[in-house]
């Protein structure tokens, strides 16, 4: 039988865990909606304020699908707008492959991999969607100053 001062660490352990990871989900889905609220309505695909329906459960297998092109398009069309260098998709297949690999969790044996891939995914995303905000923050509307970063993910 197991200690009940064992299962009392065991269960802090998770919840440190748990609201670890929803505080790093939190801060991920600030740094989507900056990066919307960056961009001119008039080349917004979505809403700014649309990337918290993550939350929702079972809902957020699905949504991603549709949010994540979103917001490349919508950061396309902001850099095409501003006269900013077109960087390649955007992270667009990057945004596509994530929820794919999300789904694969669900695969036993392969899960865990499609898990792995996805962290390194979710992670490059989150950076690549971080220096678009950073660029548009740095190159206002009508600045027209080229930016240059292109690598091998876009």
């Amino acid at each position: 039988m197991y200690n009940s001062s064992i299962l009392a660490s065991l269960g802090i352990f998770f919840f440190i865990i748990i609201a670890g990871a929803i505080l790093v989900f939190v801060l991920y889905l600030i740094n989507l909606q900056n990066l919307l609220k960056e961009i001119k309505p008039e080349n917004r695909q979505v809403e700014p304020g649309n990337v918290w329906l993550m939350f929702i459960p079972l809902f957020n297998l699905i949504y991603p699908f549709i949010l994540y092109p979103k917001i490349c398009d919508s950061t396309k069309a902001e850099f095409q707008s501003r006269g900013l260098n077109d960087v390649g998709d955007f992270s667009k297949s990057v945004g596509i492959t994530m929820p794919i690999l999300s789904l694969c969790g669900w695969i036993p044996i392969l899960g865990g991999l499609a898990g792995i891939a996805n962290l390194v995914l979710f992670i490059i995303f989150w950076a690549k969607t971080a220096d678009y905000k950073n660029q548009l923050k740095s190159n206002p509307a009508g600045s027209n100053i080229l930016s240059s970063s292109k690598d091998l993910l876009d």
